[in-house]
């Protein structure tokens, strides 16, 4: 029977899209049966200060490609991505089938325990997995533009996503033993 992890981010073209395809490639050459995906979930705090600020969501929010940069980053570590790939919003069937949900940010595991009540022992947040207290996870807010290009900055700037990608993966990375230890998988070479 095969074990779930669902990984989800704000508009899962960067953190959980990348963590989908890195943890797929890592974990398909030595475990069998974990299936890895990702989701898009905007925590309700995160939405009233955009409102707040009028700061409009790109239409449509999700069913759109990877962001570039994310794309780039796993290309240049050999991993290839479908071409068709599209974002997708976190939904119950998803949680339902999932064993093990990881959230991008606190506010995130704390609204889908919220909605989702029978799934609240399964959702943890990277940084619980990780035990790393320096992972960047809504960021320096004090370098984010609250403006009309806060979506184009979080989404498409070279310096601010190497930064948030290269923190994720080394966050992703020592999260690892974690998750194994969460799915009640053994640690043992898959054979070839």
């Amino acid at each position: 029977m095969s074990s779930h992890v669902v990984f989800v981010c704000v508009g899962n073209r960067i953190r959980s899209v990348f963590a989908e395809f890195f943890l797929r490639d890592m974990f398909e050459k030595r475990y069998d049966d974990i299936v890895i995906s990702s989701a898009g979930f905007v925590p309700q705090a995160l939405k009233d200060r955009l409102t707040a600020l009028n700061i409009q969501s790109p239409e449509p929010f999700y069913n759109r490609a990877m962001s570039e940069l994310t794309m780039k980053a796993l290309l240049e570590k050999g991993i290839g991505v479908p071409g068709g790939w599209r974002s997708k919003e976190l939904n119950l069937e998803m949680i339902k089938e999932a064993d093990l949900i990881i959230t991008a940010l606190p506010a995130q595991k704390e609204d889908i325990s919220g909605l989702y009540r029978e799934a609240r022992n399964k959702i943890f947040t990277i940084r619980e997995l990780s035990e790393r207290d320096d992972y960047l996870f809504f960021e320096d807010l004090s370098v984010i533009p609250f403006n009309d290009t806060f979506w184009d900055y979080c989404e498409e700037d070279l310096e601010y996503v190497s930064k948030i990608l290269r923190s994720w993966e080394e966050t992703l990375t020592k999260a690892i033993p974690s998750i194994i230890k969460q799915l009640g998988i053994r640690e043992i070479e898959k054979n070839d």
